[in-house]
């Protein structure tokens, strides 16, 4: 059975391309109370930029975004609402947005713009913090 495909975004917040203050991250409480970032299911006909978009927009209401580098993928098993165990595989790209008004969809709880430390911090999966450490370290943010 091949994995579930979503794309996600870490997005942070530049009020111009001059800015060169550390960044703030953009994480999404959802409602089980975990962190993460925008992400959602590619839909079927949508390249993942599309579903980038449309899913950043969807969960933050966010349309000011500026895809800036691919990042990498990530890879995990969960179990479904009905109990059958599924893998997912996520594509994750690295966005800037020049506004911080968010509008959360019914699917979080919270939001909250952070620093980089205080970002792999909260994240409450380790592949999460890896993704966000791997974009770190390729000097994206």
């Amino acid at each position: 059975m091949s994995p579930e495909q979503s794309i996600g975004a870490i997005v942070t917040y530049r009020p111009s391309r001059e800015d060169t203050e550390s960044p703030e991250f953009l994480l999404l409480k959802n409602r089980r109370g975990y962190w993460g970032f925008p992400q959602g299911h590619k839909e079927k006909g949508e390249t993942e930029i599309q579903t980038l978009v449309r899913e950043v927009i969807e969960e933050t209401g966010i349309t000011s975004l500026d895809i800036q580098s691919y990042i990498g993928k990530i890879r995990y098993t969960f179990f479904k609402s009905d109990g059958m165990k599924s893998e997912k595989e996520v594509t994750f790209y690295f966005a800037t947005s020049s506004t911080q008004l968010v509008k959360i969809s019914i699917e979080h709880e919270s939001y909250r713009w952070v620093s980089y430390s205080d970002a792999l911090w909260m994240l409450d999966h380790r592949q999460l913090r890896s993704i966000l450490l791997k974009g770190h370290r390729r000097g994206l943010y």
